[in-house]
């Protein structure tokens, strides 16, 4: 008794439900560009191919580090792939927010769980950890931590890509600074630390000298995985190198030094990689702590 029917022609639906809800149109995607399309897929295919490298090599050492350095150039193959599809999209005017959402999931198969998924198994070929297991009650609180640190990462590539989906614009300003580490930046920083792993590893055959490697890359690989996981949803501004050092117009003397720091990256390329990597990783830390440093320098120095 005295309950009101929602469907009685004598009642407004709207003095029962409230305002009324704006309608929800369905967007219906008819075409796309085909070669951005097809770009940003390589990018996650490429992503694929790395985890499939990856998990082939094993855990506990089985397979060698053969696998994992592949695993670790498909996350470079990735990097190109992803650095192209959104020039193209832009040179050929085919910008769209269904390519910007493609190169989202494919940025997170590449540069979310590829590394994670290399990082362990980087870890495992070290054989200081001797299991990695979840839930399993006699298992190693080393291999628990390693897979704690995984899953953190992917965790943190995936909302540091959904915060960059909506907080991009279209506009050359928004693309002179990142917010928060970007994931292929992380990404590339674990794949350069395996790729010199590797490169070691092959030079030396040392007993000590491999004993002291593999303790090394045990604890660090999984330590600056972690960091890299906390810096990509972190607020530090980091550059855009692409734009702000290669794209427009540039004087002579930029343009030699770009080329001289090519040339000297190439011939020391398994050096240079990680260590490029490991300072644009520390600019986003360092660049805050140095305006910090310069607001406070230039408040004191301000008459009162």
């Amino acid at each position: 008794m005295g309950e009101r029917r929602i469907n009685s022609p004598d009642i407004d639906k709207n003095e029962v439900d409230g305002p009324p809800r704006p309608v929800l149109r369905r967007t219906v995607i008819r075409t796309a560009s085909v070669l951005p399309v097809l770009v940003t897929l390589l990018n996650g295919i490429a992503g694929f191919a790395a985890i499939h490298y990856a998990t082939k090599a094993g855990l506990n050492g089985e397979g060698g580090i053969h696998n994992v350095m592949i695993a670790a150039w498909m996350i470079f193959a990735a990097l190109l792939f992803d650095a192209l599809d959104g020039r193209l999209a832009r040179m050929t005017r085919q910008a769209t927010d269904f390519g910007a959402q493609l190169d989202s999931l494919c940025d997170i198969i590449s540069f979310g769980v590829a590394p994670a998924v290399l990082m362990v198994h980087a870890a495992s070929l070290t054989r200081q950890i001797p299991d990695f297991e979840f839930i399993e009650p006699h298992a190693s609180n080393l291999g628990k931590l390693v897979m704690v640190i995984a899953v953190i990462y992917v965790c943190c590539a995936t909302l540091r890509l959904a915060r960059f989906t909506v907080e991009n614009a279209p506009d050359l300003l928004h693309h002179l600074h990142f917010t928060g580490l970007p994931s292929p930046a992380a990404a590339v920083l674990v794949a350069s630390l395996v790729l010199l792993f590797g490169h070691i590893q092959g030079l030396h055959r040392n007993p000590q000298i491999m004993k002291l490697l593999n303790i090394t890359v045990g604890i660090a690989l999984p330590s600056v995985t972690f960091i890299a996981s906390l810096l990509m949803v972190s607020r530090f501004r980091y550059v855009h190198l692409v734009n702000r050092f290669i794209v427009g117009r540039k004087s002579f003397s930029h343009i030699v030094i770009i080329i001289i720091s090519v040339i000297v990256g190439l011939m020391f390329l398994m050096y240079a990689l990680p260590i490029a990597t490991l300072l644009y990783t520390a600019s986003g830390p360092i660049g805050a702590l140095w305006r910090k440093f310069k607001t406070r320098r230039v408040s004191v120095s301000k008459p009162s």
